[in-house]
């Protein structure tokens, strides 16, 4: 049987690992749209978007995380996306990263590294390596009111 402490900490790593691929995997892909206003091209600016998204999760700083979020993928870690329901997606992802800091379980989402980003339209799909083979992700965005935001909390790791 094992000890509520170790529990504990299998679950903070198992959301950990979930946060890992939910919060970041990958598409492979580049884009020929330059039309974006100043700030660099849509390419850019979603790339811009996810790496703000891992300098957040480094930080600790789940308003950050949150700001990288459309409303809709807030609304999911608030509803309790990543195991806990609370009153907003900060709260939720700050009581997460409490419990993965606790368990050590950040350390894949710490090597994260955008590899590409494939820009259609208003949509785009940043493919993202997490420092190991078969450690790959796919992170769907979409331009809300002129700013690249994660579309979903959760993604599943690409093959």
């Amino acid at each position: 049987m094992r000890s509520p402490r170790s529990t504990f900490q299998l679950r903070a790593v198992a959301l950990a690992t979930a946060a890992t691929f939910a919060l970041g995997a990958a598409a492979c892909g580049s884009s020929d749209d330059d039309s974006s206003s100043s700030g660099g091209s849509d390419q850019e600016q979603a790339r811009a978007t996810v790496e703000n998204l891992y300098a957040a999760i480094k930080d600790g700083d789940a308003s950050k995380v949150c700001d990288q979020l459309n409303e809709n993928a807030q609304k999911q870690l608030a509803s309790g996306g990543l195991g806990t329901k609370s009153k907003s997606c900060d709260e939720a992802f700050q009581k997460f990263l409490g419990e993965a800091e606790k368990a050590g379980g950040l350390n894949l989402t710490l090597k994260a590294k955008v590899e590409s980003v494939k820009v259609t339209g208003d949509t785009a799909v940043a493919k993202v390596s997490f420092g190991g083979k078969g450690r790959n992700g796919e992170i769907p965005l979409e331009k809300v009111d002129g700013e690249w935001k994660l579309e979903a909390a959760g993604a599943s790791p690409s093959k």
